[in-house]
């Protein structure tokens, strides 16, 4: 039995460790987002992006999610999504999206190194993203026969 304690032991530790490295990304990025909203900020950043987002069957506040999962990374996507009201559609597009194009300086700096040059490397990942998002978007809506 005691062979079992240590690896559950250092699996704890290592679980909070990870959800203490989630909680101070997501946090702070819920309570910045909900200041957003709290004053009206959120809403002028969705009127401002609603005709772009449109493309991709996405409201405009998921131009800010879309906007940290490019630039920043997943998780600070995630504490704004916990704050919006998107449908499955919806967040699966925006994960589609994401998924394709994350962490775009940390990506595209990787890219490099395989002699992909870095105008190259945004434009066809953000490119991609948006293909992807308006293809999903015309499968949902049933444009293509879906």
């Amino acid at each position: 039995m005691s062979t079992l304690v240590e690896p559950v032991k250092k699996a704890v530790f290592k679980s909070l460790r990870l959800l203490w490295l989630l909680a101070r990304i997501i946090i702070p990025v819920s309570v910045a987002v909900t200041f957003l909203e709290h004053y009206g900020i959120m809403e002028k950043i969705a009127v401002f992006f609603a005709p772009a987002m449109s493309y991709v069957g996405l409201p405009g506040e998921a131009a800010v999610i879309l906007s940290l999962g490019f630039f920043a990374n997943f998780y600070a996507a995630l504490g704004v999504i916990v704050n919006t009201s998107l449908t499955a559609a919806q967040m699966t597009i925006v994960a589609l999206m994401m998924g394709i194009c994350h962490e775009l300086p940390v990506e595209t700096m990787v890219c490099t190194h395989t002699g992909l040059k870095i105008p190259v490397s945004i434009l066809l990942r953000l490119g991609t993203a948006l293909a992807a998002g308006m293809a999903m978007n015309l499968i949902y809506t049933g444009l293509l026969g879906g």
